[in-house]
């Protein structure tokens, strides 16, 4: 009798199949498993992207509608010809959607991260210029002062207008929407 005579037993037989088959089925649920968790992590890197770009877009879409040279040239002249003149600087909201995201900027591929976090921290400098700019510390300075605050935060928009123009080719580059021009582009007001 040899070693292997008791593999000729059919329960035995039985039971190594089973157990090639159950090996099997181990190996091919986690290669599906694998393959579903890639799937979802590509939908929610697009999805990111997609909000990211529509919220971005949306700041550089309204930022070209103004010409914020000749917008700054107008308010600094008013305020030179008036010692007392202050522009009313409304607030802004241009982040919502990078806040609520902010805990998963981490999926976002590599070359699009730098561009997104740079574009929305000029965005964070022009909120922050802002409320200076309504603050009573501002009113309390002299108009040399003011203007040059003023003229801060226009040259704060103009980086964020071109950060967001940055972020945007990132963002389309990566989800493949780069040759596909934004179906808002504009022109600044007064220009054709």
């Amino acid at each position: 009798m040899t070693m292997f005579t008791h593999l000729i037993d059919p329960r035995v037989q039985q039971a190594i199949v089973a157990g090639v088959f159950v090996a099997l089925g181990w190996v091919f649920n986690g290669h599906q498993n694998r393959k579903r968790e890639r799937r979802r992590r590509l939908e929610r890197v697009q999805d990111v992207q997609t909000a990211l770009i529509a919220e971005i877009d949306h700041y550089v879409v309204t930022l070209k509608l103004f010409d914020l040279s000749a917008s700054w040239s107008r308010i600094v002249a008013a305020m030179e010809e008036d010692a007392k003149y202050i522009p009313v600087v409304p607030s802004e909201r241009n982040d919502t959607i990078f806040t609520a995201l902010v805990a998963e900027i981490h999926v976002l591929p590599d070359p699009v991260i730098q561009p997104v976090v740079g574009y929305y921290n000029q965005v964070f400098a022009v909120d922050a210029i802002i409320d200076d700019l309504r603050s009573d510390l501002f009113r309390e300075m002299d108009q040399v002062q003011r203007i040059g605050m003023y003229t801060d935060y226009i040259a704060l928009k103009q980086e964020a207008l071109a950060r967001g123009e940055m972020a945007l080719r990132a963002l389309r580059d990566s989800t493949g929407l780069a040759a596909k021009p934004s179906s808002r582009d504009v022109a600044p007001s007064g220009q054709s």
